[in-house]
C-alpha cells in the first residue's frame, strides 16, 4: 500500500509546481509609438514611475472574472476611488495624474509643484501650483477594491494614511523610490492603497506585475491591475473582459490601446518610451482655456 501512495503523492507535487509556474507570467510592456497630434492617437510621456517593491504583500483574489465599478466624476460613497487625470504641463507636454476620492469628494494626490496636498475635485480648469500653470481634466474614477469590507477598511484609514503627508506637505518627485523624501503621484497612490506597517513604501500585491521592461511600475500598470486585465492569460481573454464591462468611454479606448500593446500574451514586449493616449488626448486637444483655479 505504502508504494501506491508515493507515486500518487509524486504526481501531486509535480501538479502543484505546475500551477505554481503558471501564476508568475512573464513581465509584458504596456507602451506603444504612436504620433502626438490632436485629432489622432497621440503618446504620453510615462513620467510617474515608483520602483518595484521587494516587500510583497498577501496574494489577493483574481480579479479578471470580478465586476468593475467606475465613476465619471466624484459623488457620496466613492472614498477611495482611484482618479485619472489629464495635465497640460507648463511646456505643453501631457501627462496622467491620478490622486484618491476622499469622503468629502476632494482630491488627495501628490501634485507638480505643489507637494501631497487635497484640493477640490478639479476639472476642465487651470490649476495654480508653485507659481506655474496646469490645466486638468477628469479622465475617469475606478472603485479599487470589489470587496465591500476592503473597501470600507479602506475608507475608514484612509484619512489616518494620508494625515501624516499632506500636514508635512511632502514634496513631489519623480524619482520615488524607498527612503526618498517626496512621492510621485502614484507613489501616494499606492501607499494609500497598500500600506505597510513600519514602512513608508507600499507592499504590492504579488498579482500586481509591472508590464515595462524597467523595474518601475506607472500609472498604466496600476490602471490594468485596478481592471483585472493582469490576471488574464492573454490578449484574447482580456479584450473578451473588456466587452463584458460597462465602462465609460475614455476608459474603454484608454484600455483598448494598453492591451494591444501587451501583445498577445505575457511575454514582454520590446522596451518603449511612451504610454497610448487616445481618448485622453481628445479631453486635452482642442479644448478651450479653462477657468483658473488657485491652490
Amino acid at each position: 500500500m505504502m508504494n501506491m501512495r508515493a507515486p500518487r503523492r509524486l504526481a501531486i507535487s509535480l501538479m502543484a509546481l505546475a500551477v505554481l509556474a503558471q501564476a508568475h507570467p512573464a513581465f509584458a510592456t504596456a507602451r506603444a509609438d504612436a504620433e502626438q497630434t490632436r485629432d489622432v492617437r497621440a503618446t504620453l510621456p510615462a513620467r510617474a514611475i515608483l520602483p518595484v517593491s521587494k516587500v510583497p504583500a498577501a496574494v489577493a483574489a483574481t480579479r479578471g472574472s470580478k465586476p468593475l465599478h467606475t465613476a465619471t466624476g466624484v459623488a457620496p460613497g466613492q472614498a477611495g476611488y482611484v482618479h485619472y487625470f489629464l495635465l497640460r504641463m507648463p511646456d505643453e507636454t501631457l501627462e496622467v495624474q491620478v490622486g484618491i476620492e476622499l469622503a468629502d469628494q476632494r482630491i488627495a494626490w501628490s501634485f507638480p509643484s505643489l507637494g501631497v496636498a487635497i484640493s477640490p475635485f478639479i476639472d476642465g480648469e487651470t490649476l495654480q501650483a508653485g507659481g506655474q500653470s496646469y490645466e486638468v481634466w477628469h479622465l475617469y474614477g475606478i472603485r479599487p477594491f470589489a470587496d465591500d469590507a476592503a473597501m470600507a477598511r479602506l475608507q475608514k484609514a484612509l484619512p489616518g494614511r494620508i494625515a501624516p503627508w499632506v500636514q508635512t506637505q511632502t514634496p513631489y518627485c519623480l524619482d520615488d523610490g524607498p527612503g526618498s523624501k517626496c512621492m510621485s503621484c502614484l507613489g501616494f497612490v499606492l501607499r494609500a492603497l497598500f500600506p505597510v506597517r513600519g514602512s513608508d513604501y507600499p507592499g504590492m500585491p504579488r498579482d500586481f506585475w509591472y508590464t515595462g521592461a524597467a523595474s518601475r511600475y506607472t500609472p498604466n500598470d496600476l490602471l490594468l491591475y485596478l481592471t483585472g486585465m493582469l490576471d488574464l492569460p492573454n490578449r484574447n481573454a482580456r479584450l473578451q473582459r473588456l466587452a463584458k464591462l460597462e465602462l465609460p468611454a475614455d476608459l474603454r479606448a484608454d484600455l483598448e490601446d494598453l492591451i494591444h500593446a501587451m501583445g498577445t500574451g505575457n511575454a514582454a514586449a520590446p522596451a518603449r518610451t511612451t504610454v497610448p493616449l487616445t481618448a485622453r488626448q481628445k479631453r486635452g486637444g482642442g479644448a478651450p482655456q479653462p477657468p483658473r483655479r488657485n491652490l
